[in-house]
């Protein structure tokens, strides 16, 4: 009989102590959905910088300081090599570009620039884009290169040396250097094999 009291005066308390607040409301725990990056055709990957857009010449400085002049020598021999119908070129100088792996890297953020740059003619998407990276470490790869698909003759045999060149210009921090460099070599290199290469290729996607 005691017992059975005593539940009905706690069973009371508990109704009354609920209904003047004292009792904390039970509420479930909300649900956290994690979330996942999509990648979106057209704009850098997660933690990477935005693209920059082509301006007044077929060179991109954000970070190196490039001298007008040098900026002048390098747009002109590119345009040239557009205009004779062997390629299209550009060269960007660009800070914060990271590795996040092998599908988020320099080499991944400078394929994106070019399909939305849409680097390379219709007819034949021919292009070749090198990218400097300022704040790049030697090790880091601080110079890189992206090819077009049908340019296929200028392969990794044919540029290793323009690379490791502009490279070294790079490392001592002499940016017009490895601008020079790098315009110097692809141009000798693309002219020379266009001439055994002209008319190979087919058209663009």
């Amino acid at each position: 009989m005691k017992i059975k009291l005593l539940a009905v005066v706690s069973l009371f308390l508990l109704v009354v102590l609920s209904a003047c607040g004292f009792l904390p409301t039970l509420t479930p725990a909300p649900t956290v959905t994690p979330t996942t990056f999509v990648y979106v055709e057209g704009e850098p990957r997660e933690g990477q910088p935005a693209f920059p857009v082509l301006g007044r010449y077929w060179i991109i400085d954000r970070g190196c300081n490039f001298s007008e002049d040098k900026l002048k020598i390098a747009d002109e021999t590119f345009e040239k090599l557009r205009t004779d119908g062997i390629a299209e070129v550009a060269v960007i100088c660009q800070a914060g570009v990271v590795d996040k792996g092998a599908t988020n890297d320099e080499k991944i953020w400078l394929r994106d620039w070019a399909r939305q740059a849409k680097m390379g003619e219709k007819e034949v998407n021919r292009s070749v884009v090198w990218l400097i990276r300022p704040d790049a470490k030697p090790e880091q790869q601080n110079v890189t290169l992206e090819v077009s698909r049908w340019l296929f003759w200028y392969t990794a045999i044919e540029y290793s040396e323009a690379l490791k060149e502009a490279a070294n210009y790079v490392n001592w921090k002499d940016y017009n250097g490895a601008l020079m460099s790098i315009t110097r070599n692809v141009d000798g290199r693309l002219r020379a094999l266009w001439k055994t290469h002209q008319g190979e290729g087919g058209a663009a996607e």
